[in-house]
């Protein structure tokens, strides 16, 4: 008896180092595509969440989470600092997994991308001095500084309750698809972001011919 509880702790501890080893293996694939796609960056990462790995990627052929950041990503006159990609129940192509070791990603049921703008970026586009703090923006010109809320319309950014009006446009970008449409105001950086109904190209993994 204790002979076969030894054994299936082995096979157990097998079947969890090797679960950790092919998430691991798909993560840096993940990774990797998202630097090459995104010219200039210097930083990516990736991680999948789901438990187990293996086993429910074989079963359901999807995984529960998949987040992705690469930064940073250049979007015409504007560069973001990072970009954030989040997916939920994502859909995996088994087959290539299997008989390629290649991860393509064929769906998700939800998602949302996010790119943090520094105040820097945001200076340095309007010319004078954008500081961002946690729920608002101050805009010093002139020498008189103004308190504005952030707002996004029509994928455009604004600053709300300031005399000399200020808009920027949010370009798309590699690993940003979609017209902003919300924007979370923090120290130093605003994140705009949108929702993806589809995986973003670049994450995609090309399928072979």
């Amino acid at each position: 008896m204790r002979k076969l509880l030894i054994a299936a702790a082995i096979v157990v501890v097998l079947l969890v180092v090797g679960d950790v080893v092919a998430k691991a293996y798909a993560t840096d694939q993940l990774k990797s595509r998202a630097q090459r796609a995104v010219r200039g960056a210097t930083s990516a990462t990736a991680s999948i969440s789901s438990f187990p790995f293996t086993g429910r990627l074989l079963v359901a052929g999807q995984v529960s989470e998949v987040r992705v950041g690469v930064g940073p990503v250049v979007a015409g006159r504007l560069t973001f600092a990072s970009v954030t990609v989040d997916l939920h129940d994502v859909h995996v192509n088994r087959n290539r997994l299997i008989n390629d070791r290649k991860v393509q990603l064929t769906g998700l049921g939800s998602g949302t991308v996010t790119a943090e703008l520094t105040d820097v970026e945001i200076s340095r586009l309007a010319g004078t001095r954008v500081r961002f703090s946690p729920g608002h923006v101050t805009v010093s010109a002139a020498g008189i500084e103004a308190t504005a809320s952030v707002q996004i319309s029509d994928g455009s950014m604004s600053f709300a309750g300031l005399h000399i009006p200020l808009k920027f446009k949010i370009p798309r970008a590699p690993l940003f698809p979609c017209d902003a449409t919300s924007a979370v105001v923090k120290q130093g950086a605003v994140d705009v972001s949108c929702t993806v109904h589809e995986v973003p190209t670049e994450l995609v993994g090309r399928a072979l011919r």
